[in-house]
């Protein structure tokens, strides 16, 4: 019997889980930021209540952040060396970045609005750094 709790080796499982961190990471920080600075950034629309626009806009978020593992993985594997941590940071800032920027555009539809592109920078940027804490764990808790 393990003493040690382990995630399975199978890439499918582990991408899943990662997708289920990732969207509760996005939906706990987008949800604290809202709380702290409802002047920048605003949940709900005339259709789309503010749970609602927590889950759809962090989905989105978090399938973008999970499907680009394996394009990183691909390049690295171009590339014959592994992303550094930084590497992997400045990544996934602009991705989150873009992501941001690109669901925000849809704010009538997913009920997630930002008052400009100051706002999608500081918010992928705290995004980043909980993100990069997270993942690392689960990559600690993986090995182990």
């Amino acid at each position: 019997m393990p003493s040690k709790t382990t995630l399975p080796d199978n890439p499918g499982i582990v991408l899943v889980i990662t997708y289920l961190l990732l969207f509760a990471v996005n939906s706990l920080v987008l949800y604290l930021g809202h709380l702290w600075f409802p002047q920048y950034i605003v949940l709900g629309a005339a259709s789309v209540n503010p749970t609602w626009a927590i889950l759809h806009s962090m989905g989105i978020l978090a399938l973008l952040n999970t499907f680009a593992i394996p394009f990183i993985r691909e390049i690295e594997t171009q590339r014959h060396k592994l992303f550094s941590n930084t590497d992997w940071m400045v990544t996934y800032f602009a991705l989150n970045f873009v992501g941001i920027w690109l669901i925000t555009r849809l704010a009538q539809q997913l009920g997630f609005g930002i008052t400009s592109w100051v706002v999608a920078a500081a918010l992928a940027f705290v995004l980043d750094l909980i993100q990069g804490a997270a993942m690392m764990q689960l990559e600690k808790l993986r090995r182990s």
